[in-house]
């Protein structure tokens, strides 16, 4: 699974490569820049499609960073779609998601992120 060494505003290092964007990051390990926003600013607005993206490997947790100040966020219907298919989404400052994401990963635990890298 995939590991992040570092985390800062505008930065995250996983697995020894530097992202100056906003990640999705699946549970097969495979990391892909966000699309979307404008330049390394990914959107503020999560969306469904991004959320169905996590999913499709059936991870046991996706957690979603919202930001260093906790800015981006997860519409309500997203949420209420996830919960519906049993999702457990874990929502917290992209601070704190990338500790989760790290210790639910050394745990062996199957899961997938979304970590936005600016405000």
């Amino acid at each position: 699974m995939a590991r992040i060494d570092k985390f800062s505003f505008g930065c995250i290092v996983i697995d020894g490569k530097k992202y100056s964007r906003d990640v999705l990051i699946f549970a097969d390990s495979t990391v892909r820049k966000r699309k979307g926003g404008l330049l390394m600013f990914g959107s503020h607005n999560i969306k469904k499609e991004e959320i169905e993206k996590l999913a499709t490997d059936i991870p046991q947790a996706i957690v979603i960073g919202t930001g260093t100040n906790n800015k981006a966020s997860v519409a309500t219907s997203t949420q209420n779609w996830a919960e519906e298919r049993h999702l457990n989404l874990i929502i917290e400052p992209s601070h704190e998601a990338v500790v989760r994401l790290n210790k639910l990963t050394e745990q062996g635990r199957k899961v997938a992120a979304l970590i936005h890298i600016t405000c």
